[in-house]
């Protein structure tokens, strides 16, 4: 008897296993996702002194810097996309003080090139960004959400969202 139930839980193991895998298979080649079963929240547990002081700040604080942290098209006269890219990092130091700054290696505007972006800072509500040897380039924010130059300080540059 003990031998004959061990042969039907293992019949129905396979079967179980069989039915599962062509389930899998059948939901790897369907590009809609599965409805979830049952409820998938994660139940987390109150914060004592210990694990307060050892855990990580919430996804949602704001990175250092404040808000023009981010990926940046620059633009050129009238507008010109130059196909490169600045990213201004709010989490990671640059020189003296300021925030990473780093202009995408593929960037064949001559003039991002050679200024070589390496840090920025917001100075009194103006974004400004640091080249390698040191000088600045000063941008006031739009309300479209654009960065544009100071005009006064040699041709036009805008740096746009990505």
């Amino acid at each position: 008897m003990a031998q004959k139930l061990r042969l039907l839980g293992l019949a129905i193991l396979a079967t179980g296993l069989s039915a599962a895998v062509a389930s899998a298979q059948t939901n790897f080649l369907d590009p809609t996702p599965l409805a979830p079963e049952k409820d998938n929240r994660i139940i987390q547990r109150p914060q004592t002194r210990e694990t307060a002081a050892t855990s990580s700040p919430p996804a949602s604080a704001a990175p250092r810097g404040g808000s023009a942290a981010g990926r940046y098209a620059p633009l050129r006269d009238g507008g010109k996309d130059t196909g490169c890219m600045i990213t201004l990092d709010g989490s990671a130091r640059g020189p003296n003080g300021t925030n990473k700054a780093q202009l995408a290696p593929a960037c064949r505007d001559q003039g991002l090139v050679v200024f070589d972006p390496v840090g920025w800072q917001v100075e009194r509500g103006r974004l400004a960004i640091t080249a390698r040897k040191g000088h600045k380039a000063y941008f006031d924010r739009q309300p479209d959400g654009i960065w544009l130059r100071d005009p006064k300080e040699g041709r036009m540059l805008a740096l746009r969202p990505i």
